[in-house]
């Protein structure tokens, strides 16, 4: 019994001896918890959380290297490559380019709160790899603010109904960029439309904006869209105060039992070389280089799931004096083949040739018939 006593006061001392000991024990805190990168996929692939915020961030970009070459002389027709800028130059014409996008984006009461910036750099240029804010918007819900494509050439839920031809150049269709208001309902999946108040000066001059209007429908067959384009003063430069307009309508067609591959067919009409035209760039006359009317018709084929190419034609019936309602009767006709190989994801090797011919010019006073000119290039491009 004597040493069940002893038993029992010796536990009940080391119990009492190690509470004290814990008592004056020094605790380290355990250090806070690591916040990893999550991946957001509300908005599809390659958006991820920003640490600490609901915000999804997508990093996007690619980095070219292009050679080209072309055989204007200074007296043929100007080539869709350079725009007649390489007179008697018989050397390689080479680009490279580095582009990066961000896109954030997060949910709201009032629609997906978004904003977009592009970053690039291209030497060969005369910016010769200066890097420039390219684009930059705010978008909340349909609304769209700030400086990006021209709502003539691309819009909110506009899907295929974008652009020109199959090809990375597109022919001539318009190609801008401005600062602008644009607010667009529907989806890609169906009926779109977009109005759009644009500046085509930047500088402040007058308080009365560009107006341009879109309208599209998509669905598995293709789509047709149209797009009207009010220039409330297509002489801006000059200071005289005219305006002019334009529109376009295009149908796409998908071809059945060939995936990826479809025929399009886009017209176009300006009432006075204004900048809602083809705007051509082989035009020799000058201003926007705008024809009264022109139409491009291409067809893409996708031949396996790494190649694919495209043919395409445009016509362009009346070029415009510049920045008037007068024709000049001169007329133009470009042609383009196209080819894509893609043999591993996100590299691309793009090969894409021009010709392109300016009409008689006697019209004009001028007396020679400029000789067509042949321009393309190949480019080798890296995604991510």
């Amino acid at each position: 019994m004597a040493i069940k006593s002893l038993l029992l006061a010796s536990a009940a001392g080391l119990v009492a001896a190690t509470s004290a000991r814990a008592a004056d024990a020094i605790v380290i805190p355990e250090p806070e918890p690591v916040e990893y990168v999550r991946v957001c996929d509300a908005y599809g692939a390659g958006y991820f959380y920003i640490p600490g915020t609901e915000t999804c961030l997508k990093i996007s970009g690619y980095v070219w290297y292009q050679i080209g070459a072309e055989s204007y002389d200074g007296g043929d027709s100007p080539d869709f490559l350079t725009y007649g800028g390489y007179p008697d130059d018989e050397g390689w014409i080479k680009s490279t380019r580095a582009r990066v996008e961000f896109d954030a984006r997060s949910d709201t009461e009032w629609g997906t709160l978004r904003a977009f910036i592009r970053l690039q750099a291209t030497w060969g240029e005369p910016s010769d790899g200066s890097v420039v804010a390219d684009q930059a918007f705010i978008q909340l819900g349909g609304l769209r603010m700030g400086y990006t494509e021209s709502v003539w050439n691309d819009s909110i839920g506009a899907g295929v109904a974008s652009y020109g031809s199959h090809s990375w150049g597109s022919m001539s269709y318009g190609d801008q960029q401005r600062h602008q208001i644009s607010y667009s309902f529907g989806s890609d999946q169906g009926f779109a439309a977009t109005l759009s108040l644009e500046d085509d000066a930047l500088d402040g001059d007058g308080y009365m904006p560009d107006v341009v209007g879109a309208a599209s429908y998509n669905q598995s067959w293709g789509a047709v869209w149209a797009k009207a384009g009010f220039d409330e003063d297509r002489s801006a430069v000059d200071d005289l105060g005219d305006s002019g307009f334009g529109v376009t309508a295009g149908v796409q067609f998908n071809i059945p039992g060939f995936e990826g591959s479809s025929v399009r067919v886009i017209g176009y009409y300006s009432d006075s070389d204004n900048a809602y035209s083809v705007i051509s760039p082989v035009s020799v006359v000058g201003g926007f280089g705008a024809s009264e009317f022109s139409v491009i018709a291409s067809y893409y084929h996708q031949f396996t799931d790494t190649f694919g190419a495209s043919v395409g034609y445009q016509y362009f019936s009346d070029y415009y004096l510049p920045l008037t309602e007068i024709k000049s009767g001169v007329e133009g006709h470009a042609a383009e083949v196209a080819f894509v190989w893609t043999p591993i994801e996100n590299f691309e090797v793009r090969s894409e040739i021009y010709y392109d011919n300016v009409g008689e010019l006697s019209s004009l006073g001028i007396p020679y018939d400029p000789d067509g000119t042949v321009s393309g290039f190949l480019r080798f491009t890296r995604f991510f």
